[in-house]
């Protein structure tokens, strides 16, 4: 993969998110994004149903990647900064990793905003978010799903903010370096936004 495409690489995030051990018991690390996972601590792997070498007591998790162009949607695509009416864009990325039987899976979590644009005004705006997981080796895409996602700007507002959990991704268990095997790809679908504009047309948009 080309060096220029990556807008962010995530790795450092593994140490601030809670890894579940694949041992018979379970040890808890602190997660200061405890509440993009629903304040999940570590959790022990079922013991007997995972032929893991005993050493693989956690998972080097893969990093997350966000190709340059796709970590925002602006509306109209393609205007000038004065004409912008909103823009999605990724604000923070977190993932968390467990293993099942010879199996990883992989919960993502995002959270992102909403922002008005000079040409802007309160409402709903929403657009579609990919996650996928893809083998390093071949780049081959294993598994990804899309989701919708959608923030309110309040009246009198000029930002609104989304969160998503998104379903866990599956991959085979190569090893416990799984950041050496896979990569998280998130991104937006350009072409995937929308409006809803619950204020009157009449109000003014407060500036700050």
């Amino acid at each position: 993969m080309e060096a220029g495409r990556i807008l962010r690489r995530l790795g450092p995030i593994a140490s601030a998110l809670a890894l579940w051990s694949s041992a018979a018991h379970g040890f808890d690390i602190p997660n200061p994004l405890a509440d993009v996972f629903g304040g999940e601590s570590a959790k022990p792997a079922e013991p007997g149903r995972f032929a893991a070498p005993a050493a693989a007591s956690a998972i080097d998790c893969p990093e997350i990647l966000v190709d340059t162009g796709a970590s925002f949607i602006r509306a109209p695509a393609g205007a000038d900064a004065a004409s912008v009416r909103y823009q999605l864009s990724l604000g923070l990325l977190a993932r968390e990793c467990s293993v099942r039987d010879d199996n990883i899976d992989i919960k993502v979590g995002v959270e992102g905003a909403a922002v008005l644009g000079p040409a802007g005004q309160p409402g709903s705006y929403a657009g579609n978010l990919r996650i996928s997981a893809r083998r390093q080796k071949d780049e081959a895409i294993l598994q990804s799903r899309s989701y919708r996602v959608s923030a309110t700007v309040p009246a009198g507002g000029t930002r609104g903010e989304f969160r998503l959990v998104a379903d866990p991704l599956t991959v085979p268990y190569l090893g416990p370096h799984a950041a050496d095997d896979y990569e998280i790809l998130v991104a937006f679908e350009q072409g995937g936004a929308s409006e809803k504009n619950d204020a009157p047309k009449r109000r003014k948009r407060r500036t700050q």
